[in-house]
Formats: structure tokens, sequence, C-alpha cells
């Protein structure tokens, strides 16, 4: 059932040509600044060299794109998922979803999992992009894999938050707003300003990931914050199953 949830999810995404501009827009985007940033990179390698600086095509091109398309994903995720359970409620299709078997959690599951296939095309097409720069240098096999890994966990993170709040709210575009609100209030947090925020930030925990650096600390901040909303999602899909 989830996998037939999926599908349904996976067609609503890509037949329209809204999701394939947004998505096409992100990746010109992402391909300028991964440029600018290889053009920056070539004007001042001479003087690296000449100074035997470790930084190299890594740390000044490839980390700071695939930084920028962490950031991408927490603007796309709510304009792929806001209407995954706003829409149907608002029409009306969410009664007929919970009086079928369907149970809520098969139906966040399959909901979720519809929203984050559409957004691994950006982080698949991030990730070749800096594989393709990366050929003609040498490329951190293992800070691209941890990378990856990273880039999977923010998307895993925004698309349950945009799936919580599209369960909240019966309009697509409320859904957005406080989604897109609480996921770059989690961005933009300075974990400078002390532990408690540092706790709250998500960039103190993806950074060690696009370093190369693994924690179990990272790994259960991102569980926890992907959970949390998965459940919450459930528990509305089941007082709206009662009410309904």
């Amino acid at each position: 059932m989830i996998g037939t949830l999926l599908r349904h999810e996976l067609r609503r995404h890509y037949a329209g040509t809204g999701v394939w501009l947004a998505l096409a827009s992100a990746q010109l985007l992402l391909a300028w600044m991964a440029f600018a940033q290889l053009e920056i990179y070539l004007r001042i390698q001479p003087r690296l060299a000449a100074l035997a600086s470790p930084l190299g095509i890594t740390d000044l091109v490839t980390t700071p794109t695939l930084a920028s398309t962490a950031l991408a994903l927490l603007l796309l995720a709510p304009l792929l998922g806001m209407g995954a359970i706003a829409a149907e409620r608002r029409s009306g299709r969410m009664a007929l979803l919970l009086s079928s078997p369907v149970s809520p959690l098969a139906l966040a599951l399959g909901k979720w999992l519809g929203q984050l296939v559409a957004l691994l095309l950006v982080v698949v097409l991030s990730l070749s992009m800096a594989l393709v720069i990366g050929l003609g240098s040498h490329l951190d096999a293992g800070r691209l894999a941890a990378s990856a890994l990273g880039l999977l966990l923010v998307a895993c993170l925004a698309s349950a938050v945009t799936l919580w709040f599209s369960s909240l709210v019966d309009q697509p575009l409320a859904a957005a707003a406080l989604s897109w609100g609480l996921l770059l209030l989690l961005w933009f947090i300075d974990s400078s300003g002390g532990e408690s925020l540092a706790v709250l930030s998500l960039r103190s925990h993806l950074e060690p990931l696009l370093q190369g650096l693994v924690s179990l600390r990272s790994l259960a901040w991102f569980a926890v914050l992907t959970v949390a909303p998965l459940v919450l999602t459930v528990l509305q899909l089941r007082r709206l199953e009662g009410r309904d």
C-alpha cells in the first residue's frame, strides 16, 4: 500500500510543469554558484600553491556548492509537499482516503516517501555536478559520501516537517509558509550563541558531515527532527479519521 501511495505521489509531482520548473530553476542556480566558486578557485590557485595551502577544490568549490544544495532543499520541500495533505483535505479526497483500508501510518509514510524521492533528484544532480568538477583534481570520496548522507538527511527532515504542517491546515500556501518559517529558522540559528542554540542549529549538525565527519550526535539530531513530525502527522491523521 505504501508503494502504491508512493507511485501516486510521484505521478502527482511530475505531472505538472510547476515542479519541473522549480527543479530546473534550483539546478540552474546551483550550477551558476558552482561555476562562480570554480572561477574564484582558479583565480587564487597560484597563490594557494605558493603558500602551500591545504585548501583544494573540495574545500573551496564542492563543499560550498553542497551547502547551497542543502538550503535549496529547504526551499523546495515546502513547494513540493505543501499540498500533500492540505490539498486532499480541501478537495474532500482526504475523507475518502481515511475511510479506505489505508492506515494513517501508511498514508503518512507513502506521502513522505513520495516527496523525498522527488527531492532526491536535486541531490543526485548536485552530487553529479560535484563529481564532474572533481574529475580534473583529487576528490575526497569519503568526504563526498558523508556530504551525500548529509543532504539525504536534510531532505528527510524537510519533507517530514512539510508533511506535518500540510496535515494541520487545509490551505497549501499556509502549509508552505509555516514550513519555510520553521526550516529557515533552524538554518539561520546562530550556533555560536551558546550550547542551547547549537543544539537547535541545522547547520551546526550539517557542517561536520560536509567536512567528512559523521557523528552519532548529528545522526541522532536529524533522526529526532524527522521522526517527530512524522509521528505528529500520523496522530493528526488519526484525529481527522475520527472526526471525518
